[in-house]
């Protein structure tokens, strides 16, 4: 893929033939496409705003671009091909249509009679830790309100920059983040989400940050049998036992399992046939840019 004049290798979704990578210079080669200088401070590309059932009522920004590759991952196509995909906004932006969509509240009128009122805000979608110094604004301005912030990671990049943590930090009664587990072995971490498995650490690394400064964040893990081994799911339970105690991981871990959208149906199939996975890519590249 060539980007703004510069040649570059950017990993799209895993096919038999995909070759690990390392998830910290995706982050970085992602950065480059998903954020720009603006007027109004570091602009990050989303897909789009608002309000839905989870968290029994959430006003969710969906980020473009992630630094894993996940081979069940749900989010739209903006992961694996961002320079496609997604407007850039300001931090002031992402704030204000944060909070607007809070106020207009869940579209659903069957959601609607059963949570009339959104009172947290979320980045969610991709990867919403790719661009530091935009997540940091978009704080800074949505901390002013009444509204309960929640921030789902993957944990890469909080795993591998404590200081990230610190700034996140400053802003901890108001805010919870959930970081997303993907494995408990270098070998799992590599063959469900294509990155090289001495980063598998990263997470754990994260999660620890986290408590460490104070931050209110709790693991959720993607254990479903069918990509996650038993032996491994107890593995991982008991590294994040060891992590934080308190939180009586054996009991109340929040456990994801495989949910059947055509993304993740079309990526799980390109992952074992190259054939799809060739057909899969022309197709997504001939759609007209969003």
């Amino acid at each position: 893929m060539r980007y703004e004049g510069e040649c570059m290798e950017y990993p799209r979704f895993l096919t038999p033939d995909s070759k690990p990578f390392d998830p910290l210079e995706l982050a970085k080669k992602t950065e480059l496409i998903v954020t720009r200088k603006g007027p109004e401070g570091l602009e990050r590309k989303y897909t789009g705003f608002y309000s839905v059932p989870v968290y029994r009522g959430i006003a969710t920004g969906y980020a473009v671009g992630c630094c894993l590759r996940c081979i069940y991952c749900w989010s739209n196509w903006s992961r694996d091909f961002p320079e496609r995909f997604g407007k850039f906004c300001s931090p002031k932006h992402v704030a204000e249509k944060l909070l607007r969509a809070a106020e207009e509240g869940i579209k659903s009128d069957r959601w609607r009679r059963l949570i009339p009122e959104v009172d947290k805000l979320r980045l969610s979608g991709c990867e919403p830790t790719i661009g530091k110094e935009h997540l940091l604004a978009v704080l800074e301005h949505v901390h002013r309100s009444n509204f309960l912030f929640i921030l789902e990671t993957n944990g890469i990049i909080l795993g591998n920059d404590r200081n990230y943590v610190k700034k996140l930090a400053e802003f901890k009664d108001k805010i919870y983040v959930r970081v997303s587990f993907k494995a408990a072995t270098p070998e799992g971490f590599t063959l469900r989400t294509g990155a090289i498995g001495k980063y598998y650490e990263l997470p754990f690394r994260a999660l620890k940050y986290l408590l460490d400064e104070g931050i209110h964040a709790r693991a959720a893990a993607m254990t479903d049998p069918r990509v996650m081994p038993s032996e491994e799911r107890k593995l991982l339970i008991q590294m994040l036992d060891e992590i934080d105690p308190k939180a009586d991981y054996p009991k109340t871990l929040e456990e994801e399992s495989i949910d059947a959208y055509d993304t993740t149906i079309a990526r799980l199939k390109a992952f074992s046939d190259k054939k799809f996975a060739r057909k899969l890519e022309d197709k997504i590249r001939k759609r007209q840019k969003l």
